[in-house]
């Protein structure tokens, strides 16, 4: 669900951003400094990260009068991921979403939509049991 006005946002994971993808087919994530970083499932290629960005994603504004959402939320088969801009406006770079990393709490309006999403996916289960994991 991309903004009214826009044609559909671009994936991008961003010039030598590699320390997202892993061998493992699930999401995760590997222990590096506090926290580690989110590794997304092997599958995800681009063109359904695409997809799933603009089909899936949930626009975040965090300022009043922002002409393009700072954060974008995805839910994929029971997992939250975030995607924040590689061009501003244009495209974004997504990872598992963990509340002791970047994105520290979702949001509440946030959080009910992917809940919503999860339930009629048949992934509350994933879901719940994710938040309760990486919640922060």
């Amino acid at each position: 669900m991309s903004d009214v006005n826009s044609p559909g946002w671009l994936y991008e994971r961003g010039e030598h951003r590699y320390k997202h993808r892993w061998k493992h087919d699930y999401a995760g994530f590997q222990p590096d400094g506090p926290g580690g970083y989110g590794k997304c499932p092997k599958h995800i290629e681009q063109a359904l990260a695409k997809r799933l960005l603009n089909d899936r994603g949930i626009p975040f504004y965090e300022h009043d009068g922002s002409s393009y959402p700072e954060k974008i939320y995805v839910l994929y088969l029971g997992v939250p991921y975030v995607c924040v801009p590689t061009r501003a406006g244009i495209s974004y770079h997504g990872y598992p979403w963990r509340g002791d990393m970047a994105a520290r709490t979702l949001p509440k309006r946030i959080e009910r939509k992917l809940r919503e999403q999860a339930e009629a996916d048949g992934n509350a289960k994933e879901f719940k049991t994710w938040l309760k994991d990486y919640g922060g």
